[in-house]
């Protein structure tokens, strides 16, 4: 997520750098709801204008890790591998992991144990095929070798491949009811995606007309997805109302994501300072407010009492402005960690490497 992304004049593009701020505010949003434990208290036999709220406005996590990934893959499929890129992504992991744990456990909000220090240790590889960090600091290590692969098929070869992957992990587990999911063969499959799009230009990759409308209609189609389950599917005990936008690969969140990012890659907007500063800390974002149980614990229960307001009036509003506080907070923590801690640390590496 901190990959840099640049325009043939090496500067960042800030359409990238917007996107990925959106993508952020959609994953907090989405953890508001399912990590808060007030996606607990919908009662399927009385749906209840919050609880839909709740249920579209927490949507679109998956759809943004998609995203994220959308844009690795088109960027670093012409980019070289960089050990640097690598060892800040990692040490950034190990920071919030390691400083977090301590200050829970200095405050007495989480209790000391061994396994509570080995977790920090080896949080990566635990992480793997569980969640997206470990995933993909695995993904990242792997692109050289994918990019190897890709760069050595045809047009043609890279199309039936990604034709053949989408067919394994998005239509079956849709429409055959049958899970092939793994994350980091999903993670490799949207790289891959990205990567042809980046490869193969043509007209249709252009017609951002296309692409808006297709975001619209495919966000619509989830959003009924949900509906359809709450009034239809839960009458005969089908309560899985992400089914078509969770996990990562199913149908609907597959055409949403790639339609969003088709979208921002068509939006053309000026070099803007602050959006490239900002954008600069969303994985720190991530890393804060998703760094593990206490913190889920802390931040939307004992904090912001999110499962209070599920009844309340004020939901939306607690909502929104609750999503907005954590996302501003992160970044200026994240910000101060880049300044004060990263950047000296890699002036002093390459001023040693230069030696």
């Amino acid at each position: 997520m901190r990959l840099k992304v640049v325009g043939k004049t090496g500067e960042r593009d800030s359409n990238f750098e917007l996107f990925r701020i959106v993508l952020m505010l959609l994953i907090v949003a989405h953890h508001y709801v399912v990590n808060s434990g007030i996606s607990q208290l919908y009662d399927f036999n009385h749906i209840t204008g919050n609880m839909i709220f709740l249920q579209l406005f927490g949507f679109a996590g998956k759809i943004g890790i998609n995203c994220f990934v959308f844009i690795t893959g088109y960027f670093m499929i012409k980019s070289q591998f960089k050990f640097r890129k690598l060892l800040k992504l990692y040490l950034e992991i190990k920071f919030y992991r390691w400083v977090l744990y301590m200050l829970f456990v200095i405050s007495g909000y989480e209790t000391f144990s061994v396994m509570g220090m080995i977790k920090p240790i080896f949080n990566i590889a635990y992480d793997v095929g569980a969640g997206f960090i470990g995933t993909f600091v695995f993904l990242y290590m792997l692109i050289p070798f994918i990019n190897t692969m890709l760069l050595n098929l045809n047009q043609r070869l890279h199309l039936i491949l990604i034709g053949i992957l989408i067919f394994l992990y998005t239509i079956i587990s849709t429409f055959l009811l049958y899970d092939t999911y793994s994350n980091l063969g999903w993670m490799i499959t949207t790289y891959t995606i990205a990567a042809y799009v980046r490869l193969y230009p043509c007209r249709w990759f252009e017609k951002k007309n296309l692409y808006v409308w297709s975001t619209i209609i495919s966000v619509v189609l989830s959003w009924m997805s949900i509906l359809v389950v709450d009034f239809v599917g839960s009458k005969v005990g089908f309560t899985n109302y992400y089914y078509m936008v969770a996990n990562e690969h199913k149908f609907l969140a597959f055409v949403s994501s790639f339609s969003l990012f088709m979208l921002f890659k068509n939006i053309k907007i000026k070099q803007n300072r602050v959006i490239n500063t900002i954008a600069a800390s969303t994985f720190g974002v991530l890393l804060i407010h998703a760094n593990s149980d206490a913190m889920r614990r802390f931040l939307w229960q004992d904090v912001l009492h999110n499962k209070s307001y599920y009844n309340s009036p004020f939901l939306v509003v607690h909502a929104i402005l609750s999503v907005i506080l954590v996302y501003i907070v992160c970044i200026c923590i994240d910000q101060v960690r880049i300044h004060m801690l990263e950047k000296p640390l890699f002036r002093y590496i390459e001023q040693r490497k230069n030696k």
